[in-house]
């Protein structure tokens, strides 16, 4: 299948990889964290509680929902699930169009990459460049969401040389549907991927 295909991108000069069976990406041959790994670090309690069986259910049906969404920008393919259809809605309500989807991002620090991954939507809206990110999640995990947004958004500017004005994130489960914007913390992102590099040998 050919969302199961190994991912290859040159950006900035490293060759970088995505394995999506296993979810590992790797930068000159070597692997290196997910902004996701990194994220669940500094958040360890997040799913505490909750079964493997129940959180891969979860995730399953998150991936479902991120294939509808970038189907239909990329090709105009029409998803069917509720959710799709509450996405279509909010787009018409805010007006955000698409530039951007599912690229992969490489971040460094101090001349080290410390971590890969691959955003959701990059958009823009009133004039604004706006970085988004879907949940299908029982509820938002703000803190989670605030330093995911921020490792995309670094990510972004790193790799691509793009600014981003705005972050939100989209959550959308049945017939939930919740937005909210996110606050941009530059300087806060940095400090903790300083940390991780004092932590982890990679």
């Amino acid at each position: 299948m050919k969302d199961q295909e190994v991912k290859k991108e040159i950006i900035q000069g490293y060759e970088v990889e995505f394995e999506p069976i296993l979810h590992q990406y790797f930068v000159n041959g070597k692997q290196v964290p997910s902004i996701s790994q990194i994220c669940k670090m500094e958040n360890p309690d997040i799913y505490n509680g909750i079964d493997q069986a129940t959180l891969n259910r979860a995730a399953a049906k998150g991936v479902s929902l991120h294939e509808e969404i970038e189907n239909y920008e990329l090709h105009g393919e029409m998803g069917y699930t509720t959710e799709f259809h509450h996405y279509l809605k909010i787009k018409k309500q805010y007006g955000f169009k698409k530039e951007l989807t599912e690229r992969m991002v490489i971040i460094e620090i101090d001349g080290q990459v410390v971590c890969a991954g691959r955003f959701d939507l990059l958009a823009t809206m009133n004039g604004k460049t706006l970085l988004i990110d879907f949940k299908r999640t029982s509820q938002i995990h703000q803190t989670y969401v605030t330093l995911q947004l921020n490792l995309y958004r670094l990510g972004l500017m790193q790799s691509y040389g793009i600014p981003i004005d705005q972050l939100m994130v989209i959550r959308l489960r049945y017939d939930a549907v919740e937005i909210l914007d996110l606050p941009i913390q530059e300087l806060e992102t940095k400090h903790k991927l300083r940390k991780y590099l004092k932590t982890m040998s990679i």
